[in-house]
């Protein structure tokens, strides 16, 4: 019988996001929190794009490395890492941000459930089942880890005594493995979201180091497309704008874009800068490019593919 896990589609010379994220990670660390750019597009469509145009982009390698021989192929052919890298930590930050919409079912259905041991334990007291003195220790209340250890003091209680209380009340030894279950879910929980502030600021952090590298390097590809196809006229096609103008460095009074979400602001030159590929780059000499990368470089050291 044929596996249902099994696809039909071959996917296995396929990159995995997670491991090019960690084999352009210390290049990420290297850049400073002044040279962060602002998520100012969409993630997904911009490294789709990217990925779409890399095989024409990558056909051109031979002529950059004779014709534009300062250029940095190391960060070059590392370009589709980047892309993934980004859409990795894209996809840490969505997951920081989702909420733990299954908490309030989990306590509802956590309270039953207490409700449910706490009548079956206090009635199993009163017929000198189980010692009254056995249940001190439960919190009541509507707190989630109140309920979290009320439900394990119960279970555990019931399974102490569960030779002479088998068949006695309405509770099953399935029911205390589920309370039990409950319970350490509503701990995981309640210690997740506890803990989401921080995760996401890191998630955050790092996708925004995964941005500002892929598109310093995608950018100074379009220079170096722009020079070799400009009696063409066809370098737009080749490697398209994902936006016009140069993403903004978060500096200055710059304010910083809400965790976990892509804002829209001005680009570099004013314009809409959300998803765009209308721009397209003016024709540029070998000096230029070149010139072009010592200058990023005076802005932000080891940020781009050129070399000064």
């Amino acid at each position: 019988m044929e596996n249902s896990n099994q696809t039909t589609v071959n996917v296995s010379n396929e990159a995995v996001a997670s491991e090019a994220y960690e084999r352009v990670q210390a290049d990420l660390a290297t850049l400073k929190p002044d040279e962060f750019m602002q998520v100012n597009l969409d993630i997904t469509p911009a490294v789709t794009t990217i990925l779409g145009v890399l095989p024409e982009i990558k056909a051109l390698r031979e002529r950059i490395v004779k014709e534009l021989p300062s250029f940095d192929l190391a960060s070059f052919d590392k370009l589709e890492d980047y892309a993934l890298a980004l859409s990795a930590t894209h996809t840490a930050v969505l997951t920081a941000t989702e909420r733990q919409s299954d908490l309030l079912a989990l306590a509802t259905e956590a309270g039953d459930m207490r409700e449910r041991l706490a009548g079956d334990t206090k009635a199993l007291a009163v017929h000198k089942l189980v010692d009254p003195a056995q249940l001190a220790q439960l919190k009541g209340g509507t707190g989630y880890k109140s309920l979290a250890q009320d439900l394990q003091v119960l279970s555990k209680v019931m399974l102490d005594n569960w030779p002479q209380i088998q068949g006695k009340c309405a509770t099953t030894a399935e029911d205390l493995k589920l309370a039990n279950q409950m319970s350490t879910r509503l701990m995981r929980v309640v210690g997740l979201r506890e803990q989401g502030p921080a995760v996401l600021a890191a998630a955050t952090e790092e996708r925004l180091r995964a941005f500002t590298r892929l598109i310093d390097v995608y950018e100074d590809a379009r220079r170096a497309v722009n020079y070799l196809r400009a009696p063409e006229g066809d370098a737009d096609s080749i490697a398209p704008a994902l936006h016009p103008g140069r993403p903004r460095r978060r500096g200055g009074d710059q304010p910083a874009p809400t965790p976990g979400a892509d804002v829209p602001s001005a680009g570099a030159n004013g314009g809409a800068t959300v998803g765009s590929t209308t721009a397209t780059l003016p024709a540029m000499t070998a000096a230029d490019v070149a010139a072009a990368g010592a200058a990023q470089k005076g802005a932000a050291a080891n940020s781009g593919p050129f070399m000064s």
